[in-house]
């Protein structure tokens, strides 16, 4: 009798590999459903097509890390208003949020690896871009409330253009922990420095009091 559960599970292993050596555009479903020891009409009786399967690698790594961003937003929503007011406790517990979100990365770096650089064709080919939007959104409330400010029409052109800049250096320091580092030992090691420079900037930044 056929184990439904391993055939799937068979399947997703075997497409994951596929399309991490071809990328989403070139990769088989021939190729994929002949490593996994079934025929394509097998195939469809678990994924309706390449889009669905293709999601079955990436989508429940993507989800986690979602949530663990919106955890570590939530961290931050609890800080303090004021820079001035920020305490090394409210630095450390950002900072375990940001090791969260490290450990999510390197738990599925594969497959990461693979939406980052090898999903073009797929709904996934500017999940990069998705991130640094999402993130944006969130840290120009952040910046609103670090200036004091009570809604976001105050802000600036050059506040946003400068929260833009930071959301797409937050999410870049990340991609190159993933791609630089080959375990989340040296990862974790090497984000210490990363974290500050991210921490010190912002400081500088709403303070003004480095080049005004």
């Amino acid at each position: 009798m056929v184990d439904e559960k391993q055939t799937k599970k068979k399947l997703i292993e075997c497409a994951k590999a596929e399309f991490m050596e071809k990328g989403y555009m070139k990769a088989s479903l021939r190729n994929i459903c002949k490593a996994a020891g079934v025929t394509t009409g097998a195939m469809y009786f678990f994924f309706k097509d390449k889009e669905e399967l293709f999601e079955s690698v990436a989508g429940g790594p993507l989800l986690a890390l979602e949530n663990a961003i919106k955890s570590h937003f939530s961290m931050e929503d609890k800080l303090e208003s004021k820079v001035e007011s920020f305490s090394p406790r409210d630095i450390q517990d950002d900072y375990r949020a940001a090791q969260d979100i490290l450990s999510v990365l390197y738990r599925y770096k594969d497959e990461f690896l693979l939406v980052m650089g090898r999903a073009s064709g797929s709904k996934y080919e500017n999940i990069v871009d998705r991130f640094v939007s999402y993130v944006y959104e969130h840290y120009l409330d952040i910046y609103c409330r670090m200036k004091g400010y009570a809604t976001k029409s105050r802000l600036t052109n050059e506040d946003k253009f400068i929260v833009h800049w930071m959301s797409h250096d937050q999410i870049d320091i990340f991609i190159h922990l993933l791609t630089h580092c080959a375990s989340e030992k040296e990862a974790a090691k090497q984000m210490k420095n990363m974290f500050n420079y991210m921490v010190g900037g912002w400081i500088a930044t709403i303070r003004k009091d480095i080049i005004s």
